[in-house]
């Protein structure tokens, strides 16, 4: 009898790309053992699994002998997940590299400044705990978020790390990376419903023209994700494509105004924002669209579910050619690299795509084939599963190697392309 899992993690209805993987992965890997999920989200079940509070969790002590998982990501979200982990370590899906923003949420936000001071000391010792003093007089940059992770504390106490990418996994300290592995991000199974959805019959419930170039970039708008840089792309090639429409695909931040980045390039009649996206929405958008543009910069070690999402279903995209995403095998997405002045390689990355029907042909095929054969929620529940023995049989502190669960690239899988492209 295999034993159950405990997996600490936010759920739907919760925003959070994060809360959407667990519950991918939710069936496939309960279809191997009992799952309880520990989470603040409203209760829910399904076959072989089902959901406790934090408090049902903690006056369950049948629970604790068990694997515990904890999805750990760099918001508020998390906050729960993140103290449970440290009350009792177990394995780490870290999702982000950098923890600054929810160390910060965990501590800070909830009035605790002296638990903020201890992490910055453990973390970079008497520097930091200095850096934690000036920030209380006032001395602060919002650039430390970016430079200093505050990650190491958490995974020096758990007894495994599992990250979506080899990037990652090179950027932590070698006692981490020892009890450590890989496995990628899948991508939405359901994602798979759409491969057969009609790209004309997608435009006209979206209201976008039949014979449009569609450029697209999905998710909550932050500068990191670089749409003024694509905007700015777009811009230039106005005259060359007047048929280049660019659809962003996310809910608008109120402290990044894309409605002035419109504006200063003079792209309101080529540029819409469309709100937040629903499922059965965005998957409309990416059956639709011709293109994805999905860049990082800064990054923090994410890896991308909407990337996933819109490979699986044949849609050619263009990428940073550093961080987690860099990963993805040539010939499968355009890569290109950061411009800190005007984005002309960018520019010409779009135009490659726009003029060249074979060129998204061939790209859409081979990311496609690559994420059906080395990306799936099966793949990802049996590596959640092959850590989780090996990690308890050895115990916290093994003397393994690199634990490496991850598939190398391959391009075997025989797919049919999707109809309506």
């Amino acid at each position: 009898m295999v034993d159950p899992i405990v997996v600490f993690s936010p759920l739907p209805p919760a925003k959070s790309g994060i809360a959407d993987y667990m519950l991918e992965l939710l069936p496939t890997l309960s279809a191997q053992r009992e799952v309880v999920v520990v989470t603040e989200s409203p209760p829910a079940s399904g076959d072989n699994w089902r959901t406790v509070t934090p408090e049902q969790y903690r006056g369950d002590t049948a629970l604790a002998p068990l694997p515990h998982f904890y999805q750990i990501g760099n918001n508020a979200d998390h906050v729960f997940v993140y103290r449970a982990c440290r009350e009792r370590p177990g394995i780490v899906v870290q999702h982000d590299f950098n923890l600054h923003y929810l160390v910060e949420d965990a501590t800070l936000v909830a009035g605790d400044l002296a638990g903020y001071r201890r992490i910055l000391e453990e973390e970079y010792g008497e520097s930091g705990a200095t850096l934690a003093d000036l920030r209380q007089l006032g001395v602060f940059s919002e650039a430390q978020k970016l430079t200093l992770g505050l990650n190491t504390h958490l995974l020096r106490e758990a007894r495994g790390v599992i990250v979506h990418s080899r990037w990652v996994q090179e950027r932590l300290p070698a006692d981490i990376q020892a009890r450590s592995t890989v496995i990628q991000h899948h991508f939405a199974p359901q994602a798979l419903a759409y491969e057969d959805a009609s790209r004309a019959e997608a435009r006209a419930a979206l209201g976008i023209d039949q014979d449009a170039f569609v450029l697209l970039a999905l998710g909550y708008i932050t500068p990191p994700k670089q749409v003024q840089a694509a905007l700015a792309a777009v811009a230039m090639l106005r005259d060359r494509h007047p048929q280049l429409q660019f659809v962003v695909g996310g809910q608008r931040n109120p402290g990044f105004d894309i409605d002035a980045v419109i504006r200063q390039h003079q792209l309101e009649d080529r540029a819409r924002i469309t709100g937040y996206l629903d499922e059965a929405a965005f998957f409309r958008h990416i059956v639709a669209a011709d293109a994805l543009v999905n860049l990082r910069y800064p990054t923090v070690g994410e890896s991308s579910g909407t990337l996933a999402r819109s490979l699986a279903l044949g849609l050619p995209a263009i990428i940073h050619n550093f961080g987690p995403a860099s990963e993805l095998p040539e010939g499968t997405v355009l890569k290109v690299p950061l411009e800190l002045g005007p984005p002309t390689r960018l520019a010409a990355a779009i135009d490659s795509l726009a003029s060249n029907a074979a060129l998204r042909a061939a790209l859409g095929e081979a990311a496609r084939d690559y994420m059906l054969a080395n990306r799936s929620v099966a793949l990802s529940a049996e590596g959640y599963n092959a850590f989780s023995d090996l990690i308890y049989g050895l115990g916290p502190r093994h003397d393994a190697n690199v634990v490496s669960l991850s598939r190398k690239p391959s391009h075997e899988y025989q797919g049919t392309r999707r109809k309506g492209r």
